[in-house]
């Protein structure tokens, strides 16, 4: 009898060991480490109902948008929970986990990931891990797991399986320490920011100065965008969730991207159907006070000066229509918060030490980027 139970006990220690060491390598070493990963991470580090308010969606999301700058300018606490090139298939699983984990006075939904008119793009993979691979392991991952386009379902539930020939490499290392101090510290510094040192000089025709006059100008979404879509939408509404606003961020549109202009107002009008604002912000392109010339890197994203500009006249329009407010501080939530906003200002410092310089690098926030900040503090 003794000697049953001690093979039980052996066997009971070695699975226990067995899955820790699983556990231990599909966090720190057999997994892909990048700035998603430490932005959606950090998600779940801040503390427990304190921000104001969340964005979600894809790289507009957190080029455009600086809560060290909302922070600093209007007292207002807020996270970039957004990945890139974000599917409209994660939008769901991203509101429940935010609404899970927060009560802030209104979520933006940035809905790039409903506008790729690619079926593959909205199915991609990477697209999808970007997102999934980083969430707990419970409820809401099992439901988001359970769509009909999911394939490969185990390497979402387990990505060590995906991962296990992977190896940490330089920058792999360097968002793994990343991610351990912020769960250290309890926060990150920059709450999700990613931007590139760069002046955008566009060639094309830009075509910013019609899509006022476009709003009427429209093209359907894919199968997958649109169901995609409407599934969030009617779990908003069955919810009975009313502190959300879905949004357009601005981009330069030019011939070749105005056809996802076009799918943005089909978005606006589906929205809309719902009972639920759309905030279009390049048919209002003039309004933002953006300088093409200067304020984006890309077609697509806001550099460091648009960014600020964006940040400010966004938060402006929440107060304003959201019933957006600055709350009341702890002293250790001020603290926090205060120490975020010193480094976004070396952080918007550095970014333009280096485009003045002509030095044109991305910038997300690791354990180096930090560093540096602290020489411009």
């Amino acid at each position: 009898m003794k000697t049953t139970l001690f093979r039980v006990i052996k066997i009971a220690a070695l699975l226990l060991a067995l899955i820790l060491t699983i556990g231990i390598l599909q966090e720190f070493v057999l997994c892909h480490a990048d700035h998603n990963r430490q932005r959606i991470k950090g998600f779940f580090e801040e503390e427990k109902n304190s921000l104001d308010v969340v964005l979600i969606g894809a790289s507009e999301v957190y080029s455009d948008f600086a809560p060290g700058c909302a922070y600093k300018n209007d007292g207002v606490r807020s996270y970039l929970f957004a990945t890139q090139s974000n599917s409209i298939l994660n939008y769901k699983s991203q509101l429940k986990n935010a609404l899970e984990t927060q009560s802030p006075d209104v979520v933006v939904i940035e809905l790039n990931g409903a506008l790729y008119g690619d079926e593959e793009e909205a199915v991609k993979e990477a697209n999808l891990h970007n997102y999934s691979d980083n969430i707990p392991l419970n409820k809401t991952k099992l439901d988001w797991l359970s769509q009909d386009e999911i394939k490969n379902r185990e390497e979402y539930l387990f990505p060590i399986i995906k991962y296990h020939n992977v190896w940490a490499d330089d920058a792999d290392f360097k968002y793994n320490k990343t991610i351990i101090q912020d769960k250290l510290r309890g926060y990150n510094y920059l709450k999700g920011i990613l931007n590139e040192t760069a002046v955008f000089k566009n060639t094309q025709r830009s075509m910013n100065d019609m899509l006022a006059m476009s709003a009427n100008s429209k093209k359907p979404l894919t199968q997958i965008e649109e169901r995609g879509l409407r599934d969030l939408l009617e779990y908003c509404k069955s919810e009975g969730i009313k502190n959300v606003v879905f949004a357009r961020f601005p981009h330069i549109v030019v011939r070749r991207t105005f056809s996802r202009f076009e799918r943005s107002n089909t978005v606006g009008d589906i929205v809309n159907e719902y009972g639920y604002d759309y905030l279009n912000f390049e048919r209002d392109f003039e309004k933002t006070g953006l300088d093409e010339e200067k304020d984006f890197y890309n077609l697509d994203h806001l550099n460091i000066y648009g960014q600020q500009k964006f940040t400010a006249y966004l938060t402006d329009i929440l107060k304003k229509d959201y019933k957006l407010t600055a709350k009341k501080l702890s002293d250790s939530q001020k603290a926090e918060w205060d120490e975020c906003a010193e480094y976004y200002d070396a952080y918007r410092a550095y970014s333009d030490s280096l485009i003045k310089k002509g030095e044109k690098k991305e910038l997300s926030e690791d354990c180096d980027l930090i560093e540096k900040l602290k020489d411009y503090s």
